[in-house]
């Protein structure tokens, strides 16, 4: 069977070391072939780049020194690997390469720029985030990682009644090691004060509204749990709250050791998703904790 291959975007040396520990700590290495890219960002794209000017390939292959440590790390735990280097575009280049080589995941890194600078002045987890076309983990410059492989680790899987949680949650276990994993499955209910108008509450059993999304929430984190059952993970606990998404998130990660978020975004790539929803990216611009965005 062939091997899952993972693409790895690193650009300074001691994060793109916390990067893969990261990764490392929650995938089976069994099941996978690594890529790293490094980009060198400048306005050249050009692909003939480094033939029309070979001292910059010169330069370019002595960068790969910098990276010694992870390479010692990767061949200390017997990870297949490749090193890639490249000129121009970080985003466009990680998008091309992963796209060209079939990756079933990018692992990228965050500066957790604001929502207005990753907007204006771009961001490469976010232009990633919703370019790519496979799943795409994103690791805070802010994640202090474990550097010794636990027996176990803990996720937090955000999900709702969408087609994305499911599609989620059939492909996640070809993306970790489900061998070592305890999943606590959260689904967040939208406090319905949020979206009934003031105006319209006499009319309204806000009660029965709470009952019945609460017996709703219930079945989807069962109706989840049993596609990861059957998945071979055991180890699942099923969470419900009324809150805001993203925050609520956030908070229960933090609250609770949590080691990876996942989420099945919805894959809208227009604004309105990002200012009127976006739970994925809301998350991933304010959580510390990695988060792998499994996307359909």
């Amino acid at each position: 069977m062939p091997k899952n291959k993972i693409l790895i975007a690193i650009d300074e040396p001691n994060w793109a070391s916390v990067i893969v520990q990261t990764l490392f700590n929650v995938v089976n290495k069994e099941d996978m072939e690594i890529i790293l890219l490094n980009v060198l960002e400048t306005s050249i794209v050009d692909e003939n780049y480094f033939y029309s000017f070979p001292e910059k390939y010169i330069k370019h292959e002595a960068r790969k020194a910098n990276f010694a440590y992870v390479e010692e790390l990767l061949k200390k735990n017997n990870f297949e690997y490749q090193f890639i280097f490249k000129e121009g575009d970080a985003a466009e280049n990680i998008v091309k390469i992963s796209k060209e080589l079939d990756t079933s995941l990018i692992v990228v890194g965050s500066h957790n720029k604001k929502i207005f600078e990753t907007l204006f002045l771009g961001s490469v987890s976010y232009k990633v985030s919703r370019l790519a076309k496979c799943s795409v983990m994103i690791i805070s410059s802010k994640y202090h990682v474990h550097n010794v492989r636990k027996k176990e680790f803990n996720i937090l899987f955000a999900v709702d009644r969408s087609g994305f949680s499911k599609y989620a949650a059939e492909k996640l276990p070809g993306l970790i090691d489900i061998e070592r994993a305890k999943i606590d499955l959260l689904n967040v209910i939208i406090p319905p004060q949020k979206v009934i108008p003031p105006e319209a509450y006499i009319y309204t059993d806000i009660g029965k509204i709470i009952d019945e999304s609460k017996h709703v929430s219930g079945e989807t984190l069962d109706e989840i749990a049993e596609i990861l059952e059957k998945k071979g993970i055991s180890k699942i606990k099923k969470v419900s709250k009324i809150d805001d998404p993203a925050s609520s998130i956030i908070n229960y990660a933090e609250q609770n050791s949590i080691d990876l978020i996942v989420i099945g975004p919805h894959g809208r790539k227009d604004l309105s998703s990002l200012f009127l929803g976006g739970t994925s990216m809301k998350v991933a611009e304010k959580s510390e904790i990695p988060i792998l965005l499994v996307k359909k």
